[in-house]
């Protein structure tokens, strides 16, 4: 059993942001010989639980990544589901997101998807984008390779920017992930050891933490068991073990 109460020394040092790769739908739905979107529905009423204990532990950013560019190559069926399974969850959410307040963004290219899904997502953000205690973003339709090369191109076009060595924090506010921190620990579920062209500018200094479980089975549990996880790591950035307890000493 994984003891579900962080000290305050603990969390102090609990991630602000955390992505998640939900991988394994389709293999925990295989495992039980059910079709795939099985898997899928499961794994969207596992969002809920993830996202709350999110909230109630204390982390204000959660990043989920909910269909990949690459996800396009599904067959039809599939695709066409998943973006009913989108629909159905964004309405079903509304009202508790606007009590809890949190605020929906999403990443991605969101006119490739079925117009229907476009516009659930496009007017969920609308709505709850006064909210602040609590940030949920979802990644549609999203590859980090076609993102960076969007911001490769928007940054060269500014005037101010010609001639000029790139600065991270310039070039950053060209990524669709400027409004939020980098992530700070990404959990990939499904035993899975890659990132899949997720985030990959962002996950720079990100802690990696890999479940073997699939994500309809990824609950409560194994999330605080992550984040357990990542509070007992020393995240150095660069520095020495010695200088780090120097700077926390001082």
């Amino acid at each position: 059993m994984v003891e579900e109460h962080f000290t305050e020394e603990e969390k102090n040092k609990l991630p602000k942001h955390v992505a998640i790769i939900m991988d394994g739908n389709g293999r925990w739905a295989k495992s039980r010989k059910r079709p795939r979107l099985f898997g899928h529905r499961n794994g969207v009423e596992n969002v809920r639980s993830v996202v709350n204990t999110a909230r109630e532990i204390g982390v204000p950013y959660v990043t989920l990544y909910a269909f990949s560019a690459e996800n396009q190559n599904r067959p039809e069926e599939e695709k066409s589901g998943l973006m009913r399974l989108l629909e159905e969850f964004l309405k079903r959410e509304l009202n508790a997101m606007l009590r809890d307040g949190i605020r929906l963004r999403a990443i991605g290219d969101l006119d490739g998807l079925p117009e229907f899904a476009n516009r659930i997502v496009r007017e969920t953000i609308e709505k709850t984008k006064h909210n602040s205690d609590w940030n949920l973003t979802l990644a549609l339709n999203y590859g980090s390779r076609q993102e960076v090369l969007d911001a490769i191109h928007a940054y060269s076009q500014s005037d101010q920017n010609i001639g000029q060595k790139p600065e991270w924090d310039d070039f950053s506010q060209h990524l669709q992930t400027r409004d939020l921190p980098d992530p700070d620990l990404i959990i990939r579920t499904s035993g899975e050891f890659r990132l899949s062209n997720f985030l990959l500018l962002q996950a720079a200094y990100s802690e990696i933490y890999v479940s073997p479980l699939h994500w309809p089975d990824f609950d409560r549990t194994a999330f605080i068991g992550a984040l357990r996880d990542y509070v007992s790591r020393e995240r150095r950035f660069g520095k020495t073990s010695e200088q780090l307890f120097s700077l926390q000493s001082s």
